[in-house]
């Protein structure tokens, strides 16, 4: 039965994981999610459904367009494996719990956010903003590291990476700020501190890899919300034995 679960718990993330990328790319752009329905950016032909199959039409069809062979971003498959991944492993992680709800929510808003800070390097408010106030009321019922450590978080994350911004200027967007309100209410004080540091290194090694491939130009960003999202979901997942182990060397 467990297994069942796990493979209809995947299934449903590669599904969702699709729709993440339509919101992700269309929301910022001022577009609605339900009309036009699927199509080719390039050609404009609509899509069937054989087409919108998720990962497997990207594969099959070697990530071009059926009919004028544009290319299709490397983006789609890339959300619809990452929110199917994370959930599968969150759910064998936490269970039927609160905890697999928070987590949901959670992948949820870093699918979307991803998809649109990876196109077009922007965060955007409509989609963030309702996820901190649903995340925070959430946070008010369950809050297994007490409700003044996410709501610490939630203050310490923005103002360390308001001060970033400041001091980086402009090499950090504002988007990033506000995240880091979300990344507090997700996985507390310490959580968030750990965030940062892991979404630094992991944005460090993937820019660093970009350039040495010559796929960044010198004076480019790489988009920074995806490797926040990306560290706050492992923090959030395994950051109590990481945190653990911090606090025991310095007992030594």
């Amino acid at each position: 039965m467990a297994l069942t679960y796990t493979v209809l718990i995947a299934l449903y993330g590669l599904i969702f994981g699709s729709f993440f990328n339509v919101v992700g790319l269309r929301v910022p752009q001022g577009e609605s999610i339900v009309a036009p329905p699927s199509h080719c950016t390039a050609c404009q032909r609509r899509l069937r459904w054989y087409e919108l199959v998720p990962v497997l039409s990207w594969l099959v069809l070697r990530g071009r367009c059926r009919t004028c062979h544009a290319r299709v971003s490397f983006l789609y498959p890339l959300i619809e494996l990452g929110t199917a991944l994370s959930v599968t492993v969150f759910w064998t992680r936490f269970g039927w719990s609160a905890e697999f709800v928070v987590g949901v929510l959670a992948i949820s808003v870093f699918a979307v956010l991803s998809a649109a800070d990876f196109a077009y390097h922007r965060i955007p408010d409509k989609i963030l903003l309702p996820g901190i106030a649903l995340l925070f009321a959430v946070r008010l019922w369950f809050h297994p590291l007490g409700v003044w450590s996410y709501i610490g978080g939630a203050i310490l994350g923005y103002c360390l990476l308001y001060l970033i911004a400041l001091v980086s200027r402009g090499g950090m967007g504002y988007g990033d700020v506000k995240l880091f309100v979300f990344v507090g209410l997700l996985v507390g004080v310490w959580g968030t501190l750990l965030t940062l540091v892991a979404a630094s290194f992991i944005g460090t090694v993937v820019g660093l890899s970009m350039r040495a491939a010559g796929r960044l130009a010198p004076k480019q960003h790489v988009a920074f919300g995806p490797a926040i999202c990306l560290a706050a979901l492992a923090v959030s997942l395994y950051g109590d034995y990481a945190i653990h182990a911090y606090l025991q060397l310095f007992r030594l």
